[in-house]
């Protein structure tokens, strides 16, 4: 049964993977990087679970309010987290300092994990789709890892936007 599961995996699934993995490995790590470099990876990933959401259980509207709310809930956790705090922005070089964290590398893992899993499981049930006991918890989740994403990536550009009508450098605990 898993050999088909993963025969009938598209391939680009894969190199996805080792993409996320090791985006992930490299979160580990304290680091500085380019500004647009900073966003993409919250975009990519919110785009990800939005579109599990959408693509899975957009046709009830309870699923969606659901997901926005967990959306929303788990934005605001994350744009206020201590991770995000520590954050530091040079708007001068458009560069943006970051503590490693192994948390991203949970994430993305989590939102691979959680999308696969759903798209194994509606391709062999697809009358699971309709059943709330298992497209409500999906959505929750779809929309809590599209918060975390959303509050990461709305917190860089908030320190960024500061940076710019400051003095070009935030301190770690500006906000």
């Amino acid at each position: 049964m898993i050999a088909a599961i993963v025969s009938h995996t598209p391939l680009w699934v894969w190199p996805l993977l080792a993409f996320l993995l090791y985006r992930g490995w490299q979160a580990g790590r304290d680091r500085e990087t380019p500004l647009l470099k900073a966003l993409a990876v919250p975009l990519v990933m919110f785009a990800l679970s939005v579109s599990g959401l959408l693509l899975s259980f957009g046709a009830h509207p309870l699923n969606a309010v659901l997901g926005a709310a967990a959306l929303l809930v788990a934005g605001f956790f994350s744009f206020r987290s201590r991770a995000t705090a520590a954050i530091r922005v040079d708007a001068a070089r458009h560069r943006i300092a970051q503590r490693g964290s192994w948390q991203p590398l949970l994430l993305t893992v989590g939102i691979f994990a959680v999308k696969y899993s759903a798209a194994v499981a509606l391709a062999l049930h697809p009358q699971l789709a309709a059943d709330p006991w298992f497209a409500l918890p999906q959505s929750l989740l779809y929309g809590a890892f599209a918060g975390i994403f959303t509050g990461r990536l709305l917190r860089i550009m908030h320190l960024y936007r500061r940076a710019l009508a400051g003095d070009g450098e935030t301190p770690a605990a500006a906000g």
